[in-house]
């Protein structure tokens, strides 16, 4: 039932009940009347008939009018008061309930930037200011799970990518063996290393991908620990130095921040610094490139700093290296040059200790990584220089 029709049926029943009322009241008078009259008129008992039954009559109709009037006045004021009342409330009412069902209608249609804007200062304005932030948050809410379906299909697509070049060269290559093409013992040992790189390919990618997965859907499980940062970093490199040189990267280190603790994983710590590092390696252009790492603490931030002197990244790229499988030169299908997952498993391990990452081109040439972890309550203030 439409509220105009409860608030008209609500007066009408009011004017009902006083009208009932009116009568009751009406016809109690009228007896109290008559008994008032019957009294007087037992004095004038012996008076002649017919003039007392003329004066009957005429007392009769003066009593009858003048409660009638009233009546009916008062019927007419409350017919005429209830349907002003009615318009009145109802024209208060039907405002906002038009804009409220215009909003509904638009957004319905998908027009989720479409805000009500009401200025009226009573029941309704909660209600439209309501309707505004659920729009918001509704948009909000789509464009997620727009960007998440996005998500999926270029992860199927790069898995589908990333996969069908290793699978080719294996699938040659043991066709070649079983063909006698490779007819020599040395040969045939080629065949299967290569076979083997390949797999190994296969394997490194599915393990990260199976990583990644689970740290997005929370299910990987984390031991974080109370580190010092700088001796982390310290121990990393030197830990590490000869492997990256062998890839044709030398690895620097600047000052390092003594006893600035922080909470994290050692072994997520140490992945985000491999993969940030192993990035740097696989992209490299000269045969002898460097990189560096620096780390200070600012505000009760710890800011790790990796550089490196390689091609950089394009401008509108840089927002989207930290995507699953995203690669700023899609036709590039050796997933030994990077499955697109390295940065990606680095950003979902930085959130899970409570910080982030952020990367920059260096003028010139490379580019900057910029990793904020927050400290923990115990660290030192003082520094010193911890050179690889």
């Amino acid at each position: 039932m439409t509220i105009k029709k409860r608030l008209f049926i609500s007066n009408i029943s009011m004017i009902v009940i006083l009208f009932i009322v009116s009568i009751i009241t009406f016809w109690v008078c009228v007896l109290i009347l008559n008994l008032i009259s019957g009294g007087a008129m037992m004095e004038i008992l012996n008076a002649d008939r017919e003039m007392r039954a003329s004066q009957m009559v005429v007392k009769d109709r003066m009593m009858f009018a003048p409660p009638t009037i009233a009546l009916v006045s008062i019927v007419a004021i409350l017919l005429c008061a209830n349907r002003f009342l009615t318009e009145f409330v109802f024209k208060k009412i039907k405002r906002p309930l038009d804009m409220l069902s215009c909003g509904t209608s638009q957004i319905s249609e998908g027009n989720l930037d479409y805000k009500i804007d009401y200025n009226g200062n009573d029941e309704f304005k909660p209600v439209c200011d309501g309707f505004n932030h659920m729009a918001v948050r509704l948009k909000a809410s789509i464009e997620e799970v727009q960007k998440n379906e996005q998500n999926r299909k270029e992860l199927l697509a790069g898995i589908s990518h990333d996969l069908r070049s290793p699978l080719t060269s294996i699938k040659a290559f043991v066709e070649g063996l079983l063909d006698g093409v490779a007819a020599t013992p040395e040969s045939q040992r080629e065949y299967l290393q290569i076979i083997q790189q390949k797999t190994d390919d296969i394997n490194n990618m599915v393990s990260q991908l199976l990583l990644y997965s689970k740290m997005d859907m929370g299910n990987y499980p984390t031991y974080p620990e109370t580190l010092d940062i700088g001796k982390e970093i310290v121990d990393f490199v030197s830990a590490s130095q000869d492997e990256y040189i062998a890839k044709g990267l030398s690895i620097e280190t600047g000052p390092m921040p003594a006893a600035r603790l922080i909470c994290a994983d050692p072994l997520q710590l140490r992945s985000v610094f491999a993969n940030i590092l192993g990035n740097s390696a696989k992209y490299k252009e000269k045969d002898a490139a460097k990189a560096s790492i620096g780390c200070t603490v600012e505000n009760g931030t710890v800011r790790i700093v990796f550089e490196d002197d390689g091609p950089g990244v394009p401008e509108s790229a840089l927002p989207k290296i930290f995507d699953v499988f995203y690669r700023d030169d899609p036709s590039r299908n050796n997933p030994r040059q990077g499955s697109g997952l390295g940065l990606a498993i680095a950003s979902k391990a930085l959130v899970r200790m409570g910080g982030a990452i952020s990367a920059e081109n260096i003028d010139g040439s490379g580019l900057r990584l910029i990793l904020e972890i927050p400290e923990t309550k115990g660290g030192g203030t003082n520094e010193k220089n911890i050179d690889n």
